[in-house]
């Protein structure tokens, strides 16, 4: 099996992340996730998403007669191998239901991103380009142009909220392509800017939560639905 295959890894960390990975092959792929920080993060990307989703379903509470239904059919006075066969039927129910979600999770993250802004000095010398997944639950930040090293210095991304103070989206990369999850205060902070703006600042990021630095570039955003 190659392991060196995103789509693959990342099929492996839903299935991890849901349970429904079991014996061996979880075995394997936590070792695989021991050595790979791509595994990894593909583990920790699929954990926020099912905390994400899972806030979102408000419970429902069945009604006594569901419940007596229930009781009956798994300890009422059936033969046990009536009781057995609606184990199996309920545990059949689950995985079902575990990979509808997998699926629809799984889709919404293969969704084609959309581009939020691309970052320049001027439209001619674009730098990076900015990706957004659906809902805005994480960013794709894209290398784009030649980035000038500043020695000590690293470029910090921030979302402009209209009447807010800035808030960070992180450090943006030197070269190739980053993807992050955004917490819940970035979400927000995205949803109501229309602006961002990046600004240099110590290699860690800014020590205060605002730019510090020079802000060197700014842009306008799309209306964000």
């Amino acid at each position: 099996m190659r392991y060196d295959n995103p789509e693959l890894i990342d099929r492996l960390a839903a299935e991890h992340v849901l349970g429904t990975l079991r014996g061996a092959a979880r075995r394997r792929f936590e070792r695989v996730c021991g050595a790979s920080d791509g595994a990894r993060r593909a583990v920790y990307r699929w954990e926020d998403d099912w905390a994400v989703l899972s806030l979102r379903l408000g419970s429902v509470a069945p009604s006594a007669r569901v419940w007596a239904n229930v009781n009956a059919r798994l300890f009422g006075s059936a033969p046990r191998a009536s009781r057995w066969r609606a184990w199996q039927l309920a545990a059949a129910g689950s995985l079902v239901a575990l990979t509808l979600i997998v699926g629809v999770i799984y889709r919404a993250q293969h969704a084609p991103l959309q581009t939020l802004a691309v970052l320049g000095r001027d439209s001619a010398h674009p730098l990076w380009r900015i990706e957004r997944a659906k809902e805005l639950a994480s960013l794709t930040i894209r290398v784009v142009g030649p980035i000038e090293p500043l020695a000590g210095k690293a470029y910090e991304l921030w979302a402009l909220p209209k009447g807010g103070a800035p808030v960070s989206l992180g450090l943006l990369p030197a070269g190739g392509t980053d993807q992050r999850t955004l917490s819940a205060a970035q979400r927000a902070a995205l949803a109501a800017a229309d602006k961002v703006a990046v600004s240099v600042e110590p290699p860690g990021g800014s020590p205060t939560g605002s730019p510090t630095g020079p802000v060197i570039i700014v842009a306008s955003l799309p209306a964000l639905g």
